[in-house]
């Protein structure tokens, strides 16, 4: 006896089987039952969801002789007839293969003939956007005023190539993509039905593979079982997919954080060796981080010990990964670059790179204390500023290092101004009012409300001005290219010079200790994220 693959076994045959579409079921069993069938039904949606089974179970509803409460019985001379695709009055038409304006007319002229055996003649057209222009039109005043016994159903996924005056003649249904958990459920009836034996780990690995289409699922289910010895396992899911298991995801999202980029490209290469599609590696491991992230966000804390910031900055890189190796003619290639800047940020090169660099710098160091409970007094890392506006010419390139500031409250509600160099200290001060109305004349509001009436503590060392911000806000508002170049701009204006402005998020430290400042902790973790040769250390005792 020839075999008959799952889904064609298991295809529904009643309202109640059709599998995450109750909101279509209940309205056309409602429409059965107060007589209000209209004549032509538009059914829209992904594939494998369910278009063509409901269908033929509304044809079969229609023209059911022993019908209740809308459902056919599947046992009288025409619901048999359907289900064994011998019924005339069930018209079945691939729109793929009869799309010109001959097949139409012959439908015209088919549709006059009443039914030979039930109550309804129904033409069920598939893919149904294939109808070339001309097709459409000659189906156009059909479908608007069809004989009485005559029910159009047209099924597409590409419900937006159907033209409007098509669309406006239908009654329009949308079917979702089903959810995984009622997929599984319908998996391991039609497992049991089928005396398939199937772990619960490889139905859900079979329902995410087949995003939402039943039909897929029973054809990676029945794959499967081929497949498998005995029993159906996740391992052979993964066999037969080309996918990856769950736990070398977790690895790779490790190495990607803890900067292990040797130990990744290494991943890399076994998976390419064992022969797994690196594009489809891609994808999975974007999904696991999708998860991740979520997980972290409704949770509220930390997922694996790894912030939100990092695993949004992950999934944005690997997610345009993923569509340049869509483009590419050496996808692993892209991987692996794309594997490099997310756990070596600071070769990219750009702002945003070093910006999360320090920022998880910062966070790093707010969890350090010493003994007693106080934390170290030291330094802060300050990361290179690129000017990016055309207000004046960009200053040369600094070398981020480790600068020190000393704390000097001035009185009189004047802006705190380091005393290290005196001769500065005092030009500035003295320029201070001139510079915030340069700020207000020249259009740079939220710059200037902050240095105003903010007050946030200053240091001048040599021609270079560092604003030390706590709030997360007013830094970024501060630590824009524009304002920055701006500010720039004006003391060299007022005070001659070329002048760098800096912005620092946190508090302004106090002054180094007389320990080895090679052994504090801010310099060991700078030194780690910047390189020994990007990280100096200032002498101020002179």
């Amino acid at each position: 006896m020839t075999y008959k693959a799952l889904y064609r076994t298991w295809r529904p045959q009643n309202f109640k089987d059709i599998v995450g579409q109750q909101h279509i079921t209940r309205t056309l069993q409602n429409a059965l039952v107060n007589g209000r069938v209209a004549h032509a039904y538009l059914f829209c949606g992904p594939r494998g969801t369910g278009k063509t089974t409901t269908a033929k179970v509304l044809a079969k509803a229609l023209n059911c002789l022993r019908g209740v409460d809308g459902e056919p019985c599947n046992e009288c001379e025409n619901c048999r007839a359907v289900n064994e695709g011998s019924a005339v009055d069930v018209v079945e038409i691939d729109a793929a293969s009869n799309r010109g304006i001959d097949e139409i007319r012959d439908l015209r002229e088919k549709v006059k003939f009443t039914p030979s055996m039930g109550r309804r003649k129904v033409y069920i057209i598939d893919e149904v956007h294939m109808l070339t222009d001309q097709a459409f039109n000659a189906l156009l005043k059909t479908l608007e005023e069809p004989p009485a016994h005559v029910v159009f159903v047209l099924a597409t996924t590409e419900a937006h190539k159907v033209p409007v005056t098509i669309l406006s003649r239908c009654q329009r249904f949308d079917f979702r993509r089903i959810k995984p958990e009622e997929m599984v459920q319908r998996l391991k009836e039609v497992a049991a039905g089928s005396g398939i034996e199937v772990e619960e780990e490889a139905l859900w690995l079979i329902a995410k593979a087949a995003e939402g289409g039943l039909r897929d699922a029973l054809s990676i289910l029945d794959q499967a079982a081929a497949f498998a010895a005995k029993t159906v396992s996740p391992a052979d899911i993964h066999s037969i997919l080309g996918t990856v298991q769950q736990e070398v995801l977790a690895n790779m999202t490790q190495y990607l954080v803890q900067g292990k980029t040797a130990e990744a490209l290494r991943l890399i290469s076994e998976i390419s060796d064992r022969g797994k599609d690196l594009r489809l590696f891609t994808k999975e491991l974007t999904s696991y981080l999708r998860e991740r992230l979520l997980e972290s966000m409704e949770q509220r804390q930390p997922a694996a010990n790894i912030n939100e910031a990092t695993l949004y900055n992950l999934l944005q890189i690997l997610v345009q990964a993923e569509q340049e190796m869509k483009w590419s003619s050496q996808p692993s290639l892209v991987l692996e670059l794309a594997v490099v800047k997310a756990s070596r940020p600071e070769l990219a090169g750009s702002l945003e790179a070093l910006s999360s660099r320090v920022a998880e710098l910062e966070r790093k160091l707010s969890g350090l204390t010493v003994t007693g409970g106080r934390r170290p007094e030291s330094p802060v890392a300050t990361p290179v500023r690129t000017p990016l506006t055309k207000e004046a010419p960009p200053a040369a390139k600094p070398q981020p290092r480790i600068e020190k500031a000393v704390t000097d409250n001035a009185p009189g509600g004047q802006q705190p101004i380091n005393q290290g160099d005196a001769a500065g200290a005092e030009r500035v001060r003295q320029a201070w009012p001139a510079l915030l109305k340069g700020l207000k004349e020249g259009g740079k509001m939220p710059l200037w409300t902050l240095l105003s009436k903010g007050s946030p503590p200053l240091e001048v060392n040599e021609n270079t001005l560092t604003l030390y911000l706590a709030d997360e806000f007013d830094f970024k508002t501060a630590d824009k290219p524009e304002y920055r170049k701006y500010f720039e701009w004006l003391l060299a204006k007022h005070l001659g010079g070329q002048w760098e402005v800096r912005c620092v998020h946190g508090k302004k430290p106090a002054a180094r200790g007389t320990t080895n400042p090679k052994d504090d902790p801010i310099y060991q973790e700078a030194v780690r994220i910047f390189g020994p040769e990007l990280v100096t250390l200032e002498d101020d005792s002179t």
